[in-house]
């Protein structure tokens, strides 16, 4: 009695089967149908899919009523497959009463979504999993439609993905492929599926970009900026897609819009576009998106490598700068590293006024040997050193190196007269260490800048109280030939002075330069 009974129900089947490739109309009664049936099984237990031949098969209800994964393997009915067929054929219990008209569920099950108070614990990494395996999910939908409706083999051809897709799904922590229910959307443009897939794996590129720059400590906020934004981009295109197919709200999606919003805010940055339901991205730009995402990695890879090289060469800087400082006398070699170091690191793209640059230098830069021509980038780094030399408070208490020879006999030279400075930029403690060592009526430092007329220089050079002029050239903007004719026409000694502005070193050029006619002006 009961084999009749299962043979007549499948002989219905079949027949219902054939004649819905016919009559649109019978079709979608029998989806509303179908869909009232799952609704009514949907709080049944949970029955595996993985049984041997010789176990008890499930029957349709129980297949049915599992994990919501697992019930994409008998989405037959919805897909008209005749898959159907070899279903019922395992049924081993009446049917379950049917309640017609209950909605289907269309959404997930509800999850928790972060609120902009506890967005930071958002675990990204895991939201990249589950959109990644949601993305497989989605091509597979529609790839497993075109083969059903091909009449391909069912236990061959499709069963094997069915499973395999369940059992990944199940391994990722809060992965919920609705693409795959039974009750999910069913487009009749299956490349609408394909088109969410490629959404979401767009979002998953996104998310990785926004990974890489928060992992890295050295990151600009414009880097940040722009992950965040090609981010919201994604989003909101994946959110449209799901839309276009008539699909539920997917949570992962709508986390990852409230991370946005959080962490806009907390920063905060301005998120310029894609956060409003009026702003809508257009999935179908997918192409562009993506190739903005792989430019932004690609760029920020190549300054991660650049921050990475700069490092390694403030390093050695650094390690350069204190050999010399402890072997002042036998580092020849050293500033020569050293140099070579420094304009890598300005090639580079460093500012020449990196702070740490700069204090690296400091305690040595009066230190460098005088036969030393530095390359323009070093040039560069000596001069933001100076300026910032020019505004630092001076020592508290400075040294002024007296015991010298040099500076003592050029001290009794230029005792209660002037001497002119020309180049770099007037720092006090310099200033007031040269005035006092050289013990001189004034001290008149001219700072220079680039262009700036040499025309305002020669009221100096010609006053009566001037003994001597000194062009320190490592940090002026003027040629030595200029400065030297104002020297010539009013009779005034010219230095030339490649160093720094340590009074030992000032002392020694004029020394070697212009002792005898300084000697001269004070006998006559």
């Amino acid at each position: 009695m009961t084999s009749d009974i299962q043979q007549s129900l499948a002989a219905i089947l079949d027949r219902l089967l054939q004649l819905a490739t016919e009559d649109a109309e019978l079709r979608s009664r029998l989806r509303v149908l179908a869909d009232a049936y799952l609704a009514a099984t949907a709080d049944s237990p949970d029955v595996s899919l993985n049984v041997s031949p010789d176990e008890k098969q499930p029957t349709t209800a129980e297949v049915t009523a599992a994990d919501p994964v697992e019930a994409s393997v008998l989405d037959s009915i919805s897909n008209d497959s005749p898959a159907l067929v070899q279903n019922v054929e395992r049924v081993r219990e009446p049917l379950p009463e049917l309640t017609l008209g209950r909605s289907p569920p269309r959404a997930e099950p509800p999850r928790p979504l972060l609120s902009a108070s506890d967005s930071s614990d958002t675990d990204l990494k895991l939201i990249e999993d589950r959109c990644r395996m949601k993305a497989e999910g989605a091509r597979w939908v529609a790839k497993r439609r075109r083969l059903l409706a091909e009449g391909a083999n069912y236990p061959s051809a499709i069963e094997p993905t069915d499973q395999e897709i369940i059992v990944r799904a199940k391994q990722i922590e809060g992965c919920f492929l609705w693409m795959c229910h039974p009750t999910g959307p069913s487009p009749a443009n299956l490349a609408l599926f394909d088109e969410v897939g490629t959404c979401f794996d767009t979002l998953v590129e996104a998310l990785s970009l926004v990974r890489q720059v928060q992992e890295e400590p050295e990151a600009n906020s414009k880097e940040f900026q722009s992950a965040i934004e090609l981010l919201a981009e994604a989003q909101s295109a994946l959110r449209v897609a799901i839309e276009s197919i008539d699909g539920p709200n997917d949570t992962d999606q709508i986390e990852v819009f409230h991370w946005l919003k959080a962490t806009s805010a907390r920063i905060p940055i301005f998120i310029q576009r894609y956060m409003r339901l009026d702003d809508p991205a257009d999935p179908s730009l997918w192409p562009q998106l993506r190739s903005r995402i792989a430019d932004a990695q690609t760029q920020f890879q190549d300054s991660k490598r650049v921050r990475s090289q700069r490092k390694k060469l403030l390093g050695k800087v650094q390690h350069k700068a204190t050999l010399i400082l402890n072997d002042p006398t036998g580092a020849a070699e050293q500033w020569e590293l050293l140099i070579k170091n420094v304009c890598e690191l300005v090639g580079t793209g460093t500012p020449p006024s990196h702070p740490k640059l700069r204090d690296a230098l400091i305690p040595i830069i009066e230190l460098l040997p005088d036969q030393l021509e530095p390359p323009p980038e070093f040039k560069l780094v000596l001069r933001e050193i100076d300026r910032f030399l020019a505004v630092s408070p001076p020592p508290v208490a400075p040294t002024i190196q007296k015991s010298n020879p040099e500076v003592l006999e050029v001290a009794k030279l230029l005792n209660g007269r002037s001497l002119i400075l020309i180049g770099g930029d007037k720092r006090q403690a310099a200033y007031q260490a040269i005035k006092d060592a050289f013990q001189l009526q004034e001290l008149i430092w001219i700072e220079t800048r680039p262009h700036k007329s040499i025309e305002n220089f020669e009221p100096y050079v010609a006053r009566p109280d001037v003994a001597v002029v000194v062009l320190a050239i490592r940090w002026s903007s003027h040629a030595y030939g200029d400065v030297k004719l104002f020297c010539e026409t009013h009779g005034k000694p010219l230095v030339r002075l490649p160093s720094g502005y340590n009074s030992n070193q000032l002392a020694a050029q004029i020394m070697s330069q212009c002792s005898e006619r300084l000697r001269e002006t004070v006998v006559g």
